[in-house]
């Protein structure tokens, strides 16, 4: 068999290899752009949220929760003190809760009544 007949030979394995990282890169790239993009609409509709808005308008604005709580917590609690102190406040018995980005929580607590009490997000 001679060096041209081989259908494996060093050089193009390397472009292979080349194109299994460019098609890996704009994979990434493209993942990046539409999860942003889903991102920045999911937050446009959040700050849409107003205290006394009825559950349902809320589920209806965002969707399904990731959670449902009887407590209060966001994605950190080391710098969104005041954030938990007017949770504690605020009239809320239960949370909805939306896990987005790394480790943002979105929050939305809910009164007896069944209408918002607070909004507060955080997370680094």
């Amino acid at each position: 068999m001679s060096k041209d007949s081989r259908p494996y030979t060093a050089s193009n394995i390397k472009v292979l290899v080349l194109l299994v990282v460019i098609l890996l890169g704009l994979t990434f790239v493209a993942n990046l752009l539409i999860t942003s993009s889903d991102n920045q609409d999911f937050v446009d509709r959040y700050e849409e949220i107003e205290l006394g808005m009825p559950e349902s308008a809320v589920l209806s604005l965002l969707g399904t929760p990731n959670d449902r709580s009887s407590e209060f917590y966001l994605g950190e609690r080391e710098g969104f003190e005041n954030a938990y102190r007017r949770a504690a406040g605020s009239g809320a018995t239960r949370y909805l809760m939306w896990h987005r980005d790394s480790d943002v929580v979105y929050a939305v607590g809910i009164n007896e009544e069944g209408n918002v009490a607070i909004v507060e997000a955080g997370g680094s």
